[in-house]
């Protein structure tokens, strides 16, 4: 029995040294086929990816005039509330609501039955005083009267005359004329009516032209010269842009709110525009800026603002029949944006290329590669 024991121990530890050795040959094939995976990652990974493709547009330079936009009124060239300077009763009534009248036309008569006996009795004495004039005239060279009563009557005719001129003042007040042209508003008044004096007949406008009233900060005061050109929008024709020329403006500046008040004229013989509309104004400047312009594509934000991806040669592409170029943000500052240009005041200069689209993809320094032209494009000014 001993015997057949110490035979089979050899035996079994035989077996657990194959099975330590078998493990150990797996565990190496395995960690060497780990080994080789992990070296061919890092050959990968010490690549240097393909450079990106972009397209990309010149800087180019351009001289823009300054538009300072503005807020407007529009007022009547001449408006007035045409009232009456004496009271009365409304005899007749010589005009439509809302018509066309010229100048001097009459619109109102009073009743002026008193006014009419007033002047006839005036310029009955009067008669009656110059002819008593004319005969002392004729008695004095036969000196049967005085220098004095002479001089006496004569001063009766010049009073006679005098009550005329204020009978026929006060009659031609119960007559009411049209100042100027222009388009009448609502009647205010009805016929038969006892109005008293400074009662409002109807409102009356000249609306051939139109002035335009705005204010601009103290910081545009240089910019302003007569007959400028402005353009302006109003809410009843959004798609229609109107134009108006300065006229003048205030020497002096509001003192509360440091700005300019300023006058321009419209033509408005269309009839398109009326006193009291708000206008969306455009003032053009007399003064010219140098700026840089490039496509409005070019253009996104991050968080300081504005920025452009400018194209920087990278070492690495230096003498290539391709060159690689490194990309590098630049802050800029637009001035203005004009169909689908924009102009930009500082942050670029004329030889730099700038990318034109997919900047959401890109990053600073990152490798990128020209691969087409872009289409010309127009440096319209604003």
């Amino acid at each position: 029995m001993s015997d057949r024991t110490s035979t089979r121990k050899p035996r079994l530890w035989l077996r657990l040294l194959l099975v330590i050795l078998l493990l150990i040959i797996m565990s190496s094939a395995l960690g060497y086929k780990k080994f080789l995976q992990i070296q061919d990652q890092i050959a990968q990974g010490s690549q240097v990816p393909p450079p990106i493709s972009v397209t990309v547009a010149p800087v180019k330079s351009a001289q823009w005039e300054r538009r300072v936009k503005a807020i407007g009124t529009l007022v009547a060239f001449q408006g007035v509330d045409v009232t009456t300077e004496v009271s009365g009763v409304i005899k007749s009534i010589n005009f439509e609501s809302g018509g066309e009248i010229k100048k001097g036309s009459l619109l109102v008569e009073l009743d002026n039955r008193t006014e009419t006996a007033n002047l006839e009795s005036a310029r009955a004495r009067y008669n009656a005083d110059n002819s008593q004039y004319r005969r002392l005239l004729k008695l004095k060279d036969q000196s049967f009267v005085t220098s004095n009563d002479i001089d006496t009557q004569a001063s009766l005719v010049d009073i006679a005359e005098a009550q005329i001129n204020v009978a026929r003042a006060a009659l031609e007040k119960k007559q009411i004329f049209a100042p100027f042209s222009g388009k009448l508003g609502i009647r205010q008044v009805d016929l038969g009516e006892y109005v008293a004096p400074g009662t409002n007949i109807v409102t009356l406008l000249s609306l051939d032209n139109l002035y335009l009233d705005f204010t601009l900060p103290e910081s545009n005061f240089n910019d302003l010269v007569i007959d400028q050109a402005i353009e302006f929008a109003v809410r009843s024709y959004p798609d229609q842009v109107f134009s108006a020329r300065v006229e003048t403006w205030n020497p002096q500046l509001d003192a509360n709110t440091r700005n300019i008040a300023i006058r321009a004229v419209v033509d408005n013989r269309s009839r398109l525009l009326a006193p009291g509309m708000f206008a969306d104004m455009t003032v053009r400047s007399r003064r010219q800026q140098a700026v840089k312009t490039i496509p409005e594509t070019a253009i996104f934000y991050n968080i300081y603002g504005e920025a452009v991806y400018v194209l920087e040669q990278s070492s690495e592409g230096e003498g290539k029949p391709s060159p690689d170029y490194r990309l590098a943000a630049r802050k800029v500052e637009v001035a203005y944006r004009n169909n689908g240009v924009a102009g930009v005041t500082s942050g670029i200069e004329t030889t730099d290329l700038v990318v034109t689209s997919g900047q959401l993809k890109l990053y600073p320094s990152l490798r990128v590669a020209i691969v087409d032209d872009v289409p010309e494009y127009q440096s319209n000014q604003q």
